[in-house]
């Protein structure tokens, strides 16, 4: 998809040399620019998403990564995202603001205190809205919410074929997933603390598609199975959360990620080296009423260091972990190849991307 952002950022641009173009100069349409993606996943795959909706609740690293990927794709985006700009993205890493632009930095004034720069105060939803548009001029202008997500009915999220989700709690990301399934539509969790990222995949129960088994082979129309709605996935003893490589206890990125998510369900917020203390024993009385040890991540400091780097998101893992995600969804939307089912979960110290069931 990248590939072809120079072209999409100026559809109209002629590849002759001449300023004057002729009249009869032929502008590039849609099924040019999307050519290289129409012979690699189909023509009819392509249409489908065209016709799909994206909606990013919360935008993190991850997800504006994804964004990039889809909208180069041709596939269309809103954005829910009420929180304060540019304090909300002030250390999250997007293609879409540079770093610059959200810098809030102690400056000199003509007085003897420092003081913060003024930017211009609005929502993450409405500063993010015209780079969408940039980015791929070919789509319509990009849908905002900037209501708080916990104030956005549930018929809201029913309109889109995908919700990608971050920066949320698991009792609204389980409230929207149930209303997007609910429509047909696919949901999205993921989030990125240093170097690893995961993701809580709901395809709903009706999620259909068809395997790839050769060249341009198809299998017949299968069934996602064992389908496990993010409700269950959220209430399921992590004890019983194992499959033929993880005998011992499910694999320890997700059970660190089902901590801070624990901690967020308390505390209403994610930890931070200031809460490190209390997130340890949150942590401990979690892992062991979900039936593990409670060193199953480690001793106290690893805690901590959990604590500390459960919002830190880095570059290179929400690149990694958005094009992996943005290919998921491209698979659920045309229908094409099997898709992860129902956790992803990413490696940054070796670089390893893999899923994991539970059932």
């Amino acid at each position: 998809a990248n590939a072809m952002s120079s072209q999409i950022a100026n559809p109209q641009m002629s590849p002759s040399a001449n300023s004057n173009p002729s009249p009869a100069t032929a502008q590039p349409s849609e099924s040019d620019i999307y050519d290289r993606q129409i012979r690699l996943w189909g023509a009819d795959a392509q249409s489908k998403m065209s016709s799909a909706k994206v909606l990013y609740v919360n935008v993190s690293g991850v997800s504006s990564e994804v964004m990039k990927n889809l909208i180069l794709a041709g596939i269309r985006g809103a954005i829910a995202d009420g929180r304060p700009y540019p304090d909300a993205l002030a250390e999250t890493p997007t293609s879409f603001l540079p770093p610059v632009g959200r810098d809030v930095t102690l400056v000199e004034d003509d007085g003897d205190e420092p003081q913060k720069k003024r930017l211009k105060k609005m929502s993450v939803a409405k500063a993010m809205q015209p780079h969408v548009l940039e980015l791929n001029p070919l789509l319509e202008e990009c849908e905002i919410n900037e209501e708080d997500v916990a104030s956005i009915p549930a018929e809201y999220f029913a309109k889109f074929d995908i919700v990608i989700a971050s920066n949320i709690g698991l009792e609204q990301a389980i409230r929207i997933s149930k209303a997007t399934a609910a429509a047909d539509g696919k949901f999205y969790l993921v989030h990125a603390f240093g170097f690893y990222a995961c993701a809580m995949i709901d395809l709903g129960e009706r999620h259909t598609f068809r395997r790839e088994i050769g060249k341009d082979k198809l299998s017949d129309v299968t069934k996602i199975n064992p389908y496990t709605s993010l409700e269950n996935m959220a209430s399921l003893k992590l004890s019983l959360a194992k499959d033929r490589w993880h005998k011992q206890g499910p694999p320890k990125i997700f059970v660190k990620y089902r901590t801070l998510l624990n901690y967020y369900e308390k505390k209403q917020g994610f930890p931070s080296e200031d809460s490190a203390d209390e997130f340890v024993t949150v942590s401990k009385e979690f892992l062991i009423a979900n039936g593990l040890e409670e060193n199953y991540l480690g001793g106290d400091d690893e805690l901590k260091h959990l604590a500390v780097t459960g919002t830190a998101e880095v570059s290179p893992v929400c690149a990694a972990m958005g094009g992996v995600i943005g290919n998921e969804v491209i698979k659920a939307i045309s229908g094409k190849g099997e898709p992860a089912n129902n956790i992803l979960l990413f490696n940054g110290e070796d670089g390893g991307c893999s899923s994991f069931t539970l059932k």
